[in-house]
């Protein structure tokens, strides 16, 4: 997984050794893995760079819905790459996978990066394995269901509904498992700065 912290090294005239502090705090906390300080800390910073880094915070926590809201909230064009590439992860972990796919495809017409191609992939193949899976499954229930109908035997077939329903939940927790392991997450550079109305957000 890939995921750095976007880390602002400079300041503008307006802000003072308050908001210095208060952005090596959040830094801080965020490269030591405190990652619901560092949310906390970047949502008292009213910028795009910071709602991006408290969103990738969220992530970290396992909060893919609510990290989906704040990227939703970066408006800077120059961070538009890394909100839809860690969208299409957080939309990913949330098992939906045609929202993921949308949100690569649309990260990689700005950026041809090989990471996001890896994620889209990985999860056009977890696709197409989840409706072969389906696909298998519907063709087993009708077999099962039409040889319960002959043998006229609702116990046989609802022990073969459970180990069906069992199996199922076993491939999803090991489609979730490989996902876990081969998804890879983006973080802005630490040492980037971006402009945001060509001036610098801090």
């Amino acid at each position: 997984m890939r995921l750095t912290l976007l880390l602002i090294l400079s300041l503008n005239a307006q802000a003072g050794l308050f908001d210095f502090f208060s952005i090596y705090q959040a830094n801080q906390a965020y490269e030591n893995q405190e990652y619901k300080i560092a949310g906390e800390k970047f949502s008292t910073m009213d910028n795009d760079a910071a709602r991006l880094n408290q969103a990738n915070s969220l992530y970290k926590q396992g909060l893919y819905k609510q990290s989906l809201k704040k990227y939703q909230n970066v408006k800077q064009d120059s961070l538009a790459f890394e909100r839809l590439y860690n969208s299409g992860n957080a939309y990913a972990k949330s098992g939906k996978i045609n929202e993921a796919i949308d949100s690569y495809e649309s990260a990689l017409k700005l950026n041809q990066d090989k990471d996001a191609l890896f994620n889209l992939e990985l999860i056009k193949k977890q696709k197409r394995r989840r409706i072969k899976n389906q696909e298998d499954n519907n063709k087993k229930h009708k077999q099962q269901k039409k040889k319960s109908q002959q043998n006229k035997s609702k116990e046989k077939s609802k022990n073969k509904q459970q180990q069906r329903e069992k199996l199922n939940t076993i491939k999803q927790q090991r489609w979730e498992k490989s996902l876990n392991k081969k998804l890879r997450t983006l973080m802005i550079p630490l040492n980037k700065q971006y402009d945001d109305n060509e001036q610098n957000p801090w």
